[in-house]
C-alpha cells in the first residue's frame, strides 16, 4: 500500500519462477527455476528431478523458456547479463557454443 505523496517503490519480483507447457494427451510439462544462480528442476508427476550442469555458473540473472514439440518438451536457458546459453538435452543444461570459436 502506499501513502498519499510516497514514491512508488517496486517490489522484487521473487527469487524462483516456473514455466509451464501443455503436451498431447492432455499433459503438461512444468520448470522451476533460480533467477539469480541458474539452478532448475522438471517435474516429474510431484517430484522435481535437478537439471544437471556442465560446470560451475555464476550468480546473474537467468530466464528459462520452455516450448512443447507435441509428445515432449525443450527448454533454453539464458544468463540475461553475459548472453551464455544453454540447452536442456537429457536431464542436463549443454552450453551453446558461438560459432568460430573453441
Amino acid at each position: 500500500i502506499l501513502s498519499s505523496g510516497c514514491a512508488s517503490i517496486p517490489q522484487p519480483s521473487g527469487l524462483y519462477d516456473i514455466e509451464l507447457v501443455p503436451l498431447n494427451h492432455n499433459e503438461t510439462r512444468h520448470i522451476k527455476y533460480n533467477k539469480s544462480s541458474g539452478e532448475a528442476w522438471w517435474s516429474s508427476n510431484t517430484t522435481w528431478k535437478k537439471i544437471e550442469e556442465e560446470g560451475a555458473i555464476t550468480k546473474s540473472i537467468y530466464e528459462i523458456k520452455v516450448v512443447s514439440t507435441g509428445k515432449s518438451w525443450r527448454a533454453i536457458r539464458i544468463d540475461t547479463v553475459s548472453g551464455k546459453t544453454w540447452k536442456n538435452s537429457k536431464g542436463r543444461w549443454v552450453a551453446f557454443k558461438v560459432a568460430g570459436t573453441k
